[in-house]
């Protein structure tokens, strides 16, 4: 279980697996992408280990972002573990469904609109992907997130490589941390959707941002390369370009303290 909230004016990102991590400052919690289960749609991929996490103990949560309708991203079961009460923030299609699940307070947000939680601005961003839910692919929207509060904090979600979009997102917003996928682009059709570790250091570079983190990659077996691989890619490609020093690979449960 993380530690309590920050109460300090740093911010304290803790990477929970895959896409889900805690962004605490100030007592406040907000909780990106949350997949606490031990399968991917209860049927599918399982978790290479079971998430110790205990998401009733949380408290403080100000706000919880979905990127896309994913299973990998969002599971029902996961966000009624962190109650139905809180503010969950959406790109467009998923509303009734949340309001259905029996969420009261959903938010809708389309790239470049603003929304307040907490102390935090959050502002969706375009990604390079695509939306929906199997079978019925493309009937919602998809998209990260910049949190703009005590630090500046870029979201991915899921994306492609874009140097146009990530150009922009960093023209507009001074990145104190990029929060990038590096597994997911084996197969060339698999590319225009997903970053691998190369593009990522590369998006990391274009969006000019402080510091990296990695996620999307080792908890679930889903990406069609060898679980290692992605890691590694990551350490060989940061050591190439010079910026060691700014990506920094979280185990499970492991936490940066942003300044």
């Amino acid at each position: 279980m993380p530690d309590p909230p920050v109460m300090s004016a740093g911010t304290r990102v803790t990477y929970l697996g895959h896409a889900s991590l805690l962004l605490e400052s100030g007592g406040e919690v907000i909780v990106s992408d949350p997949v606490f289960s031990d399968r991917i749609g209860r049927f599918f991929t399982k978790r290479v280990a079971p998430s110790r996490f205990r998401p009733e103990d949380l408290r403080g949560v100000v706000g919880i972002l979905i990127s896309h309708a994913h299973h990998d991203h969002l599971d029902y079961r996961s966000l009624h573990r962190l109650g139905r009460t809180p503010p969950v923030v959406v790109p467009w299609g998923l509303a009734p469904y949340l309001r259905w699940h029996g969420f009261t307070d959903v938010r809708v947000v389309r790239p470049w609109e603003e929304r307040s939680l907490g102390g935090w601005r959050v502002t969706a961003v375009p990604s390079r992907h695509f939306g929906g839910r199997l079978p019925f692919i493309y009937t919602s929207g998809h998209q990260g997130y910049v949190l703009s509060g005590p630090s500046c904090v870029y979201f991915a979600g899921d994306t492609g490589f874009d140097e146009p979009m990530f150009l922009e997102i960093g023209r507009r917003f001074p990145l104190d941390l990029a929060i990038l996928p590096i597994a997911g682009a084996v197969f060339p059709w698999f590319r225009r959707n997903h970053m691998n570790a190369e593009d990522a250091v590369r998006a990391f570079a274009v969006l000019g941002a402080k510091r990296m983190l990695p996620i999307h990659f080792e908890t679930f077996p889903a990406s069609f390369e060898p679980s290692g691989d992605p890691r590694r890619r990551l350490i060989e490609s940061a050591g190439r370009l010079g910026v060691s020093d700014r990506v920094t690979i979280l185990s499970e449960g492991a936490s940066l303290l942003l300044k």
